[in-house]
């Protein structure tokens, strides 16, 4: 399965030709670099343009018209990678071979319709989808405090630093309050004007059509602009971790720690991370689940990950508020011990059996596939066949040398005050 990249006036093509699925999915990728008063503005916008449009300009006539395109999936929804915003268009149609011959330009007219042709009068938004998208997105900005888990990663963000990975991806209250019909217009028309364009199309078709296609009915007025850098770099640490413990009315107390990367080589940073990751917390046998999970029964989950473009290492856990002093000491042993003969031949050969496991079944799900490109693509890293080589020669050496470039920075406590369960 091979990318071959077209380049447009004002971007690129990615075409994944493959017979292994029975859809087309197209994703449409329009990436700037965030500022932090743009989340709310953008989370609004893409509700509101997969709601109506000109021509469907409710939302029962838009959802009649994707039932007669055979149910076909189409949404939008925005990510932070790294220094970018990225605003994701995506649609999965069952292949023209099992339907009719013209369900592709029927749905890319649709595609075409929900970016170029907002449901518009008078130079602004119609009223009426615009208050229900603002009412939606009001209660989605609101649900983050009822999910303590996602709350207490929100918070040690917010605690770690005053860098894009700190924003909060739903938006802001107070940034909501200011946007109406109208400055929401004219932020659309800017949107499509400065942002990066990459096209993905992956299934079976006709290169020639889908090229001609795309050309055709994606067809932006945006100009190719210079690559920015989407990676976040750390030049200092702290001392000494900075710890914040807050309290909040839930069953169980929820921890949070931020740990930067630092100084890490290529090599490191494509792969020898990844399979640090999967021994320290990230895997199934990893050692805070061996040692603080079923060792000490010390915490209800504990898990790693690992975010390369903000070069950090994440780690969650559900814990007793009792016990919060003992886990984070095991956490700081564990890592600790990381830099030296901690690690097994066969620990190590575990991880890379996982880490090509996950590798193929991501190779499964036809949407996995358009996002492993895209990721590829955005973060510079090697083809897959590459991967499955340079994954094997990670040493146990190389595990120890770059367990001393993480550094824990912040740690957060979501305190549960409430009686917990198991």
């Amino acid at each position: 399965m091979t990318e071959k990249i077209i380049d447009l006036k004002y971007g690129k093509l990615h075409l994944i030709k493959t017979k292994k699925f029975r859809s087309i999915n197209i994703k449409v990728l329009l990436k700037d670099r965030i500022v932090k008063s743009d989340i709310t503005k953008r989370n609004l916008l893409t509700d509101y343009l997969v709601a109506s449009t000109k021509k469907y300009n409710t939302r029962r006539k838009l959802s009649l018209k994707i039932q007669d395109l055979y149910s076909l999936f189409i949404g939008s929804f925005n990510t932070r990678i790294g220094n970018m915003l990225v605003t994701r268009f995506n649609m999965s149609l069952l292949n023209p071979k099992y339907t009719e011959e013209s369900m592709l330009v029927e749905s890319l007219d649709l595609l075409h319709e929900i970016i170029f042709n907002p449901n518009v009068k008078n130079n602004k938004l119609d009223t009426d989808i615009f208050n229900i998208v603002k009412k939606d997105l009001e209660s989605e900005i609101k649900t983050v405090k009822e999910n303590s888990r996602m709350y207490a990663n929100v918070r040690m963000l917010e605690n770690l630093g005053d860098l894009p990975y700190s924003y909060r991806g739903f938006g802001y209250l107070e940034d909501l309050e200011s946007i109406d019909e109208k400055n929401l217009y004219l932020y659309y028309k800017e949107f499509l004007f400065k942002s990066d364009v990459d096209i993905y199309v992956v299934g079976d078709f006709n290169e020639k059509e889908m090229i001609s296609l795309v050309k055709e009915k994606l067809n932006f007025s945006t100009i190719k602009k210079d690559k920015k850098d989407i990676i976040i770099y750390h030049d200092k640490i702290l001392k000494k971790p900075k710890e914040v413990i807050e309290s909040e009315n839930f069953n169980q107390s929820k921890l949070s720690i931020g740990c930067k990367l630092m100084n890490l080589n290529e090599f490191e940073w494509k792969y020898v991370i990844n399979l640090y990751n999967m021994i320290l917390g990230g895997g199934f046998n990893s050692k805070f689940m061996q040692i603080i999970r079923e060792k000490n029964s010390l915490a209800y989950y504990i898990s790693s990950s690992i975010n390369k473009a903000d070069n950090l290492l994440i780690i969650n856990s559900g814990i007793s508020k009792e016990n919060y002093l003992e886990v984070i000491q095991n956490i700081f042993d564990i890592m600790k011990k990381m830099s030296k003969n901690f690690v097994s031949e066969k620990e190590l050969a575990n991880a890379k059996i996982e880490y090509l496991s996950l590798l193929e079944e991501s190779l499964d799900n036809q949407d996995n596939v358009l996002e492993n490109m895209v990721a590829k693509d955005l973060l510079n890293l090697d083809e897959l066949d590459k991967r499955r080589e340079e994954i094997l020669k990670v040493t146990i050496d190389d595990i120890k040398c770059v367990s001393k470039k993480v550094f824990i920075d912040t740690i957060y406590l979501l305190k549960g005050d409430m009686n917990e369960e198991k």
